[in-house]
């Protein structure tokens, strides 16, 4: 997937999903924290404002929502342009403070940073390296599994591999029903979301479909 080309090689799929882990599987309260950075939360926090305001506008397409203001391709040129712009600042924040853990900028912001991260589809070495750096903070506990597992399938899809925990979903053949892309060792998938804190895959599957059960209508 290219956000640089979202109306091509971006699904609706993708932009769903997106959405989804935003709203779903946002990280536990109540981690101890140790002085978060105000300065960063806030630059944070303003740009998934952004990224969430032009993807919602997408959904809204597909909604047929009468509340849309700018055309589809008006409104993904509008994702395409904050991802891309995204890109530097998020680099920025990585040289100076390292990943934004649960101690530097609280559970919600460091939830935050890992969305932005997971659509800069359009440079997936720069999210293969926060994966790296994220995966000692969840080792230490200070970022999220479920998030990281999210990350990991996003750079083994963006790099044409199979994914690990089945998070990036797709549409099957007949539009009826969410399925995951394909999976390696898909006997213990289950086991493997399970050890990160994720749902099983039968019930990420009745989720999908049922919070876009309209959606999957309109593609029959």
């Amino acid at each position: 997937m290219d956000h640089m080309k979202f109306n091509r090689k971006e699904s609706t799929v993708g932009i769903f999903v997106c959405l989804l882990s935003f709203l779903c599987f946002s990280p536990a309260k109540g981690q101890a924290l140790h002085r978060p950075d105000s300065s960063y939360i806030r630059l944070i926090n303003g740009m998934v404002t952004e990224d969430q305001k032009w993807r919602g506008m997408i959904v809204k397409h597909f909604n047929h929502d009468p509340d849309t203001i700018l055309s589809y391709k008006e409104s993904s040129l509008c994702v395409n342009r904050t991802d891309s712009l995204n890109y530097f600042s998020l680099k920025d924040i990585i040289s100076k403070i390292g990943y934004p853990n649960f101690d530097k900028v609280g559970v919600e912001c460091s939830h935050n940073f890992w969305l932005l991260i997971q659509h800069q589809d359009s440079h997936p070495q720069f999210q293969d390296s926060v994966l790296t750096l994220m995966k000692i903070e969840v080792d230490k506990r200070k970022a999220a599994p479920d998030n990281y597992a999210y990350l990991v399938d996003r750079v083994r899809i963006n790099t044409g591999r199979l994914q690990i925990y089945g998070t990036q979903m797709e549409l099957d053949p007949g539009k009826t029903t969410y399925q995951p892309k394909p999976v390696e060792d898909s006997e213990n998938l289950n086991a493997r979301r399970k050890s990160m804190g994720l749902p099983t895959m039968e019930e990420y599957i009745q989720l999908m479909n049922e919070r876009y059960h309209g959606s999957l209508k309109r593609n029959k």
